[in-house]
């Protein structure tokens, strides 16, 4: 039906080429009309009266003045390949009549001698002739020309009767009916050109299509391609700096521990006060830094739940406010309809108060600053949220700062870049964005332009649960029990590096526990495995030869319900959120015999019931 259709159309196409062809030309063969005509009377005048010679030259020129508003109306008229047949029928009908004013000369003029009647003969044949060659693509143009034409000049060399007239008559003959035959064979050379050409232009026309898919492919590919990439960069950054983040928490463990031990052992010293206080707030310092790292590299213990969107950012407005600090003002632009998404509402706070802080910091003349929420449906291709499908809640920062250019948006994600002076920013805000979206399975982008603001999305999953249990690992340790003291108790420590093992079991002596401290893991499942009493196991979650969690899954296996505290530099929440005991590194010691307390007190009440 496909092919049927396509050749239809061509068809129509070669059959308006025909037309248009024939009507191309006209005005040329109008004008020699017209001065054949006059030329033509001014022979015959002298033979033929005026009368007859002007009524024949007005219908000549009537008739040429018709044709001529049909070639102009032709040509405004829009035909397109599919032709009106009354255009064709038009064109006929013109020559037609065209040619029965001249076929009808030599019976109007009747010519007295064989001159004139040899002129009139000439002048019939080069107007067929040129007939023939004008309309050539059109052969109904052509017959309804020649055979009036030369009919009645045929018939006129027969009706004299003289051997020259019959022979003359017979050659007028055979010369129309060559002119048709050649007309014949040029219209089939014509349609079958024409039927080249438009193949041809629907070829090229398919190719140009083909080349701009093309084109647009290769340009999303290497589009696409330069995000990947560009994903990749971010992701192995992510996975350096979060083991850069855990090496350095282990660090600022060891040095918390042997801080809070030298305050314990100082007894209070004024003389150390000081400088004790200073180690304590670079190691918040320091916390703070890797818990950003951490964030970027999606490794940070989150406490996701269904939260509504609008409240939080309402809730939020006076703080945003002061740390504009008069900078800009602030418009909040809620959706109208409820927004919800799934995600650790401290952390949407941070992230989005790292964002009024950037924009602040790109209008130092003041400005404008708008968070903008609505919920969106994502199809996997949007620009910055490729691959994100279904529901999503929008939170939009924008500013109408000095805006970025490309090279600098290209890398605003990543960490330590910044664009602010020495000691002006850390690099790590957008970092620690990035991440927290990523790690909740949303995706952020960045629009800007120099001199025209800069305006960051943010896709978060809509909350779609009703309700949210939190993981175990991310629940808040009860208060410390006053009247529970489990001094004495034995405790298997595990972990491969040797400063925070030392700083851990000084903190667990200096409590009264007794401390049983392994820097292999297949040691200490080696003192589960004997006789001798323990009470709690403390583990690292990252270590060589077992992970934590594998520990703890054969510690149980040798003593049931055995209490196990995870002590990790970084969060794992997919191997860890079902485990009751979890601190992050570094943390004080206050923290650590807090958890252990109650880790036991559980543990004994357990062994109560069963």
């Amino acid at each position: 039906m496909q092919t049927a259709t396509l050749a239809d159309r061509q068809a129509k196409a070669v059959r308006a080429a025909q037309l248009h062809s024939s009507f191309e030309h006209l005005p040329l063969t109008l004008t020699a009309t017209v001065i054949n005509s006059l030329l033509v009377g001014f022979v015959e005048a002298s033979v033929v009266p005026w009368a007859i010679i002007a009524a024949w030259i007005g219908l000549v020129m009537v008739l040429s003045a018709l044709r001529v508003g049909l070639w102009y109306a032709h040509r405004r008229v829009a035909v397109g390949i599919s032709p009106k047949v009354g255009w064709a029928t038009l064109a006929t009908i013109g020559t037609l009549l065209s040619g029965v004013l001249w076929g009808c000369t030599p019976l109007l003029f009747a010519p007295s001698d064989q001159a004139h009647l040899l002129f009139l003969a000439f002048v019939l044949a080069g107007m067929s002739a040129g007939a023939a060659t004008v309309h050539a693509a059109h052969f109904p143009s052509v017959v309804a020309f020649i055979v009036p034409a030369i009919a009645p000049l045929a018939a006129t060399f027969f009706v004299l009767g003289g051997r020259l007239q019959i022979v003359s008559g017979v050659m007028t003959v055979i010369f129309g009916i060559s002119l048709c035959v050649a007309s014949t064979r040029f219209g089939k050379w014509f349609r079958a050109t024409t039927k080249a050409q438009l193949s041809l232009a629907a070829r090229t026309e398919e190719l140009d299509q083909t080349n701009m898919r093309l084109t647009a492919e290769i340009s999303s590919h290497r589009s696409t391609q330069a995000k990947f990439l560009q994903a990749q960069k971010l992701e192995a950054i992510g996975r350096l700096t979060a083991g850069i983040a855990h090496d350095f928490n282990n660090l600022l463990m060891a040095i918390s521990g042997a801080g809070g031990l030298i305050a314990m052992k100082s007894g209070g010293e004024e003389a150390y006060a000081p400088y004790l206080a200073t180690i304590m707030q670079s190691i918040e310092r320091g916390t703070t830094l890797t818990r950003r790292l951490l964030a970027f590299g999606r490794q940070q213990a989150l406490t996701p739940r269904t939260a509504d969107i609008n409240g939080v950012l309402s809730g939020l407005q006076d703080l945003l406010l002061a740390t504009l600090a008069g900078y800009g003002r602030l418009d909040f632009q809620p959706s109208a309809s409820r927004v919800t998404a799934f995600v650790d509402v401290n952390q949407l706070e941070q992230a989005v108060l790292n964002l009024v802080i950037n924009a602040r910091d790109a209008m130092p003349d003041g400005g404008l600053v708008t968070i903008r929420t609505a919920n969106v449906e994502l199809s996997g291709n949007e620009a910055g949220a490729e691959g994100l499908f279904g529901r999503f809640a929008l939170v939009a920062v924008s500013d109408t700062g000095a805006g970025m250019p490309e090279d600098v948006r290209q890398r605003a994600f990543d960490p330590f870049f910044t664009t602010k002076g020495v000691g002006e920013g850390s690099g790590l805000g957008l970092s620690q964005v990035y991440g927290l979206v990523q790690q909740s399975g949303g995706a952020t982008k960045i629009d800007s332009e120099p001199g025209k603001g800069t305006t960051v999305s943010i896709y978060l999953p809509a909350g779609e649960k009703d309700t949210y249990s939190e993981p175990a690992n991310l629940r808040s340790v009860p208060g410390p029990r006053a009247d529970v003291r489990y001094a004495g108790c034995h405790i298997v420590l595990v972990d491969d590096d040797d400063e925070v093992r030392t700083t851990l079991a000084a903190m667990l002596d200096a409590a009264g526990y007794v401390v049983m401290s392994f820097r292999s893991p297949l040691r200490a499942l080696e003192e589960l495995r004997s006789q001798r009493p323990v009470h709690l196991v403390i583990a690292d979650f990252a270590m060589p030869e077992l992970r934590g969690d594998e520990l703890a899954a054969q510690a149980r296996r040798l003593r049931r319900g055995i209490p196990v505290v995870f002590v990790t530099g970084y969060a794992e929440p997919s191997r860890l959120r079902l485990e009751p005991w979890v601190l992050e590194k570094p943390f004080k010691a206050s923290a650590l015999l807090e958890i252990i307390e109650h880790a036991i007190a559980d543990a004994e009440a357990l062994t109560s019931k069963v």
